[in-house]
């Protein structure tokens, strides 16, 4: 009896109480100070270019020394070309903008990189004016959604990125907190 009495008090109770709905168009999402993607789109983020201008160094990668040259990698922005003809004054000559980059390999004149998910080979016979000579689309399809700047080098909240863009850098802007590294 007294059983079923405490069962019917709280059914009456329960009827005082509100669900909880944990949707998250129920809830205002908080606003954080954190990283925003800079975009741009895939077949503009995929165009190489050789700046003539030195470029500060945001993470660096691997080297390659090909003749009186060394190539530095700056994982997710490009390769810095270095003039090392004499060693002691190395110098920065111009940076070859090649987003979405991981890793270098040189053999002989050509450089193979990656380009995002593309594999592609730069000729480098002048090395302060290179040419791509060919990509292969979607050589890489782990790297299609997985490359360098994905997202953003230190930890913290973050905007989670698009996937019908290319992510190209990252800033700093007050956000909604969709993401957190």
């Amino acid at each position: 009896m007294k059983c079923i009495q405490i069962v019917a008090a709280l059914v009456l109770l329960s009827a005082c109480w509100k669900p909880v709905d944990f949707r998250e168009k129920e809830r205002p999402m908080k606003k954080v100070w954190g990283n925003k993607p800079v975009y741009a789109a895939m077949n503009t983020a995929k165009q190489i270019t050789f700046l003539v201008q030195k470029q500060p160094l945001h993470k660096a990668g691997n080297i390659y020394a090909i003749g009186n040259y060394i190539f530095q990698v700056d994982v997710g922005r490009g390769i810095h070309v270095i003039d090392n003809s004499d060693p002691v004054k190395a110098d920065r000559i111009g940076f070859l903008t090649l987003n979405g980059c991981e890793q270098i390999s040189i053999r002989g004149s050509y450089l193979y990189t990656n380009s995002f998910a593309d594999l592609v080979t730069i000729d480098l016979s002048n090395p302060t004016r290179p040419i791509e000579i060919s990509r292969v689309p979607n050589a890489f399809p782990e790297m299609a959604y997985n490359y360098p700047m994905a997202q953003p080098a230190e930890t913290g909240y973050f905007t989670c990125p698009r996937t019908d863009s290319a992510v190209v850098g990252w800033i700093k802007d007050s956000i909604h907190a969709t993401c957190f590294k």
